[in-house]
């Protein structure tokens, strides 16, 4: 008799379940490393900005020129300021994230810590219908041989 797990059905359902929460989980560190690269591609865009902005101020820069350079930093920093706002909620949302795979993990690991217990179970009594098996034969075998 083959060994048969009677939450097989449960056992798949959590799997799929912890495999559904680690995508998610992936979904959601991409989008924060996307936005911390965004961030730093501003970052640097923020900064030679002001290099040029300071090599214009040596070589001289009119008044209109120095006015839109200033509104352009300070659109700037107000992206800048947004897409900061937006990796932290991201954070946040990947930090949920990662403790509902956690969770789901947890959840399939204890279905799976039935089944083996289980499929211990149905060893130590498979092995114990073996040895009765083989006692039977050996006492019929000893009683035939008696009997001759």
């Amino acid at each position: 008799m083959a060994f048969q797990f009677a939450l097989d059905v449960l056992l798949r359902v959590r799997q799929g379940l912890e495999r559904q929460q680690e995508l998610l989980l992936r979904e959601a560190n991409h989008q924060v490393s996307r936005l911390e690269q965004q961030v730093d591609e501003l970052n640097a865009c923020l900064l030679a900005g002001a290099q040029q902005e300071l090599r214009q101020l040596a070589s001289g820069m009119s008044a209109a020129e120095l006015h839109f350079a200033l509104l352009c930093r300070s659109s700037l920093l107000g992206q800048r300021r947004s897409l900061e706002k937006d990796v932290v909620e991201a954070r946040a949302a990947r930090d949920l994230r990662a403790a509902s795979f956690r969770q789901a993990r947890q959840q399939r690991e204890v279905i799976e810590a039935l089944r083996q217990r289980q499929f211990e179970l149905y060893q130590q009594v498979e092995g114990r219908r073996h040895q009765r098996a083989v006692d039977d034969l050996f006492l019929l075998r000893r009683a035939s041989a008696q009997r001759r």
